[in-house]
């Protein structure tokens, strides 16, 4: 099969142990790729320094930098000194690591703003990125004011700057298909996916925004058509590497180590199925005759041989 990059995600490589170990333990189990979320950020930024970071993602062979997420980067009453404190740090993070990308959210407010009027301020933000060689990514939420996969890529389209975050939990908890994906994403703003499993419904008693921080499953061990959705992704046009999110209380409960070596077995074997989907069917094993069963066997009746004085031997 098919080597791929694969990008843990902030919750897939979280845990207890200092961050050196974490991106270590990242590298080991086969990844090429990092998600830090603010937090990360923040301890790295009042701790070790940005340039400690990067020399340690060297070390793990981390060659794909993701930053994120992004709040509140619209004109809104709800925007704060500290949320524009977050956007520096996140742009001065991205210019130190040589980030990819810088993921951003839409609006999880009630009632929200119009995603038309959030198109300047997303392409003003798209540019920053630009600055410091990276790209802004979208990942819509199914309880934002772009909920949906579909819709988002059409914003981003109208925007003309940016790209998408195409999250299998978040999609399809949106209400998206396979189907509505190929149809409704368009190619040019398809830029990064993330897999994770689900149930074929969300848990009772528990909200969209609850699954999705604490029931994500390993790639590979729910109800979801994962190989069918990387096979859409390709079509689209998507490439490397494949972002990898779990979290569920047992994966959390693992040393880091083992969680991560669990995450990208699992995803490692849905890309293996996805890469094996149209290939030529394995040739018939060779047909022998079976062997004769001791009970079956009959044997054959010879004459007797007569002795010299005409008696039966």
């Amino acid at each position: 099969m098919l080597d791929h990059d694969l990008l843990a995600t902030s919750w897939t490589w979280d845990g207890d142990e200092p961050i050196d170990e974490r991106v270590r333990a990242v590298g080991d189990a086969g990844f090429a790729g990092i998600s830090l979320a603010l937090d990360d950020l923040h301890e790295v930024r009042a701790t070790i320094g940005f340039a400690e970071l990067r020399r340690m993602l060297d070390g793990a062979g981390i060659v794909w930098v993701q930053l994120g997420t992004l709040g509140t980067w619209w004109t809104c009453p709800n925007r704060t000194t500290s949320a524009d404190a977050e956007r520096g740090v996140i742009l001065e993070a991205a210019a130190s690591l040589s980030a990819w990308q810088v993921v951003a959210r839409a609006d999880v407010t009630l009632p929200g703003v119009s995603p038309a009027a959030m198109l300047d301020d997303w392409a003003a933000l798209a540019r920053q990125a630009e600055g410091v060689g990276a790209q802004l990514v979208l990942e819509p939420e199914p309880w934002s004011n772009l909920p949906t996969v579909e819709r988002a890529s059409r914003f981003i389209t109208t925007a003309g700057a940016g790209g998408l975050l195409l999250d299998a939990m978040h999609a399809l908890r949106g209400g998206s298909t396979l189907a509505s994906i190929r149809q409704g994403v368009a190619p040019a703003t398809l830029a990064a996916v993330e897999l994770s499993d689900g149930l074929l419904a969300t848990p009772a008693g528990m909200t969209l925004a609850e699954e999705s921080r604490s029931a994500r499953y390993l790639p590979g061990a729910g109800a979801w058509d994962l190989p069918g959705f990387v096979r859409i992704a390709r079509e689209l046009g998507h490439d490397e590497p494949w972002g990898v999110e779990v979290r569920t209380p047992a994966h959390r409960a693992l040393p880091v180590r083992d969680a991560l070596r669990m995450a990208a077995a699992a995803t490692r074997a849905v890309l293996d199925a996805a890469d094996a989907y149209g290939a030529p069917v394995m040739p018939a094993m060779p047909r022998t005759p079976a062997p004769t069963s001791a009970v079956d066997f009959e044997p054959v009746h010879r004459p007797r041989r007569e002795t010299g004085s005409g008696a039966p031997a």
